[in-house]
């Protein structure tokens, strides 16, 4: 008599089979941790000429994937738009063949998921804290939920009974490597 095996039965040995480190890597020290994950590299490029170039553009190369220093290939592109260019720009994309960490290059330029540059939105955030009105090189609602990202990145950080300079902020904020505009923490 046959014995049917259930389902789950059935996942559990394809797991195992899937988690089974081959014998090779074993005896030689190396047992792979599957990670997976994307990195943002910033690096100093001129936006003009990436739109100018395409995808001709010779990004610069990473020497090793700065996670596990393992070797890097090319990874194609991915589409982003920025401020003042009508088309998409193509971003390079690197990928670790050890750890499959994600590496993509960006202008030093831009805060990551930013369309416009830091020194628009340095003016932006300056113009409106010196003359109380807004600038009209971008919408006022843009520039609004910039503001107000700003403010609570200061209340986050000095609390609420802070009063100082916003552009002083903003500044010392960006010093530390924080995007002070963003909304996530």
């Amino acid at each position: 008599m046959v014995k049917k095996r259930s389902f789950w039965s059935w996942v559990e040995r394809k797991r195992q089979r899937v988690l089974a480190v081959p014998s090779a890597w074993k005896e030689a020290g190396k047992i792979p941790v599957p990670q997976v994950g994307l990195l943002l590299l910033q690096v100093d490029v001129d936006v003009k000429e990436i739109a100018e170039k395409g995808r001709a553009f010779a990004w610069p190369r990473p020497s090793q994937c700065p996670r596990c220093q393992g070797r890097i290939w090319g990874h194609g592109f991915v589409g982003a738009f920025f401020d003042g260019i009508a088309q998409a720009l193509f971003l390079r994309r690197y990928r670790c063949a050890d750890c499959r960490l994600t590496l993509r290059l960006r202008p030093k330029s831009h805060w990551p998921r930013f369309q416009a540059s830091i020194s628009a939105i340095f003016q932006s955030l300056s113009h409106r804290l010196q003359f109380h009105r807004w600038p009209s090189f971008f919408s006022r609602q843009r520039q609004g939920h910039w503001l107000g990202s700003l403010l609570r990145k200061i209340r986050w950080y000095w609390g609420l009974g802070w009063r100082g300079d916003p552009l002083a902020a903003l500044e010392e904020l960006s010093g530390q490597g924080v995007v002070a505009v963003s909304r996530s923490f």
